[in-house]
């Protein structure tokens, strides 16, 4: 009976090494598994953050490049406004040195005048001919600030029809 216990305890002891090394091995086999999804589970996160950064970096470079462009227009609608002013400063004082020197001639060939008559006769062509500079230089101030409105909205406008265009917005007339 020795015999035969020692060789069922040396069975048992192989069975019961063969499962420990079985076990071991799985266990081994597990745990590498489970290291190399970790391992893929950081990688993967580690480049959706990337990923995410990278876009992230690129939607702030679309964002500082739209509002660049913005600003530009904007300003280059300021400059235009800055020199159409500048403009019609000087026209403005033009006129007025121009006027101040044909009041100052009226009133001379007012003084001048012989009769009563002819004084009526040079005021009614004074006032006539002042009319008509009037509604020449209304006219004309009229032009220039539609040309200038034009000139001044160009740039905004022309700005908002990229980026309507870019984002599908309406398109103004």
């Amino acid at each position: 009976m020795t015999k035969t216990a020692n060789s069922q305890k040396a069975t048992a002891e192989k069975t019961f090494k063969d499962a420990q090394k079985t076990a071991q091995d799985t266990i081994e086999k597990t745990v590498k598994a489970a290291q190399k999804t970790a391992q893929d589970s950081v990688k993967a996160a580690q480049d959706n953050v990337q990923k995410a950064v990278k876009e992230a970096k690129g939607n702030l470079d679309n964002v500082v490049e739209f509002s660049k462009a913005n600003y530009e227009a904007l300003v280059e609608s300021g400059n235009v406004a800055a020199k159409v002013a500048k403009t019609v400063n000087v026209d403005f004082m033009a006129n007025a040195k121009k006027s101040a020197e044909k009041n100052a001639s009226d009133v001379k060939a007012l003084f001048a005048a012989k009769s009563p008559t002819e004084f009526f006769k040079l005021q009614t062509e004074m006032f006539k001919t002042r009319y008509e500079d009037f509604v020449a230089e209304a006219t004309k101030v009229n032009e220039a600030v539609t040309a200038t409105a034009n000139e001044v909205v160009e740039p905004l406008k022309a700005r908002y029809e990229e980026v309507a265009t870019k984002y599908k917005l309406p398109l103004g007339n």
